[in-house]
């Protein structure tokens, strides 16, 4: 692994050479703290969740992945599934030495995510869901495009800067293809296979999933509950950032036993 760079406060970018792919990883790098990886969507890269790992790291060791053919890290020869990319993250987990991560995915991260767990019983010892895809009253590709454009419309200016810059990054082609293995995998099937506790999460505006899709998600999952961080659009963890971050502290304490202080966590209420 080579340092690359610093993308933000406490972070600084490796990247890691697994099963013949090349995954760029943003991290705190400190072992000593219980892991956490997160896992970005269709299209993203780790960049839209700095802000929620920077808020993050003052309490764990932090990992924003980029997936092969996402953000800057090399393009594989065709676009992955959503099982080989939960192969890949698992690789990465391990390649990184995390023993117990919590892994969060974010939008098709979800999928993501829980395929990764569920493939790999013992490697985790939690999962969270933001805004998992993809919800079955929509689940074709102009279902998911006109949702999208829905969310577009609540993002602020800031943040569709960052969506779209990274969508143009991956190329029309790709994101397409990689658009029909989303929609063709199924989240309610595969959670069911996630025995470790989990945490399904959405923002009070976010259009993507339905709440009663969270709902069932939950009720298919062994040992999940569901919160909502009131007013936050699709993507909450790149602009409620520390809203996010205290909706998931009771979840993330249940299972790293980590005590964060809120005042240093949070700020001043």
């Amino acid at each position: 692994m080579s340092q690359d760079g610093e993308p933000g406060a406490g972070l600084s970018t490796r990247r890691v050479h697994v099963g013949g792919h090349a995954v760029d990883v943003r991290g705190t790098f400190a072992p000593e703290r219980p892991p956490i990886l997160l896992v970005h969507g269709i299209g993203m890269s780790g960049e839209y969740f700095l802000p929620f790992a920077d808020v993050l790291s003052q309490t764990h060791d932090v990992y924003a992945v980029d997936l092969p053919g996402y953000g800057r890290t090399p393009k594989p020869p065709r676009a992955l599934t959503i099982t080989e990319l939960g192969e890949v993250l698992a690789k990465v987990t391990l390649a990184l030495g995390l023993e117990a991560a919590v892994v969060v995915g974010h939008s098709m991260g979800a999928q993501i995510a829980t395929h990764s767990v569920a493939d790999h019983q013992g490697l985790y010892a939690g999962y969270v869901l933001i805004g998992p895809t993809v919800d079955p009253t929509a689940r074709s590709l102009p279902g998911q495009a006109a949702r999208l454009l829905r969310d577009s419309l609540t993002e602020p200016p800031s943040s569709n800067a960052v969506i779209f810059r990274n969508y143009l990054r991956m190329g029309p082609l790709r994101y397409l293809r990689t658009a029909r293995y989303m929609v063709a995998d199924r989240t309610e099937e595969s959670i069911q296979r996630c025995t470790i506790p989990g945490l399904v999460m959405s923002g009070g505006h976010d259009p993507i999933p339905a709440g009663s899709w969270l709902r069932e998600l939950v009720r298919l999952a062994p040992d999940a509950q569901l919160v909502e961080v009131p007013d936050g659009p699709h993507n909450v963890q790149l602009n409620r950032p520390r809203e996010l971050a205290e909706a998931c502290t009771p979840f993330l304490e249940s299972v790293t036993g980590t005590q964060p202080e809120p005042r240093a966590l949070f700020g001043q209420s």
